[in-house]
């Protein structure tokens, strides 16, 4: 009998790491540095252990300015990187046991203008196009802005342009358009609903 309960115990002890998930802290203490060349390994792990504390989470980065972890979930994080710059991370669930990480980097100035890559759940990068398919005609669209949803497997993206024009007095203005475009993980990937 005792044999019969060891061995069950030690088959549940040996299935935990298996039935574990990964989670955004995991990620983040494991990032490559060229990732977000600004902080330092130390650097993350304190944003993170401040925010657990329910401190503010914020470093001065290598070149001398200021990074803050504003939010942190299992699944989500979101940096301000720097004054002008943004990262969103979101772990999307591809299997039981398997997730991939959706980054977002989007500069803010003058308009923003994001770019989003994937990654497994050692850092190893995985082909954009094989998780999302960002709008294609964009020709005439100077920037895309993309965001990713803190609650729910959503990102959005919208597309931005400005035109300038020259008024009857000769004073410029400009005129500001945007398309917006929504996604839901389904399926392990992101499928575009109708603009929203």
């Amino acid at each position: 009998m005792k044999s019969r309960f060891f061995l069950l115990a030690l088959l549940v002890c040996s299935m935990q790491p298996a039935l574990s998930r990964t989670t955004m802290r995991d990620m983040i203490s494991n990032m490559p540095d060229s990732l977000l060349p600004l902080l330092t390994h130390v650097n993350r792990v304190d944003c993170i252990d401040f925010r657990e504390a329910g401190m503010q989470a914020r470093v001065t980065n290598r070149m001398g300015g200021t990074t803050e972890l504003i939010s942190l979930t299992d699944v989500y994080a979101l940096w301000q990187y720097t004054e002008a710059s943004v990262y969103e991370m979101r772990l999307l669930p591809v299997s039981d046991s398997t997730s991939v990480l959706c980054v977002v980097h989007t500069v803010q100035t003058p308009m923003p203008d994001s770019g989003v890559s994937f990654f497994d759940e050692s850092w190893a990068p995985l082909p954009a196009d094989d998780f999302i398919s960002l709008p294609s005609d964009t020709a005439e669209w100077s920037r895309m802005e993309v965001s990713l949803s803190a609650e729910a497997d959503i990102c959005r993206a919208t597309l931005h342009k400005e035109t300038y024009l020259t008024n009857e007095d000769e004073t410029a203005s400009v005129v500001s358009s945007s398309i917006p475009y929504l996604y839901n993980w389904s399926e392990a990937r992101f499928i575009s609903s109708d603009s929203e």
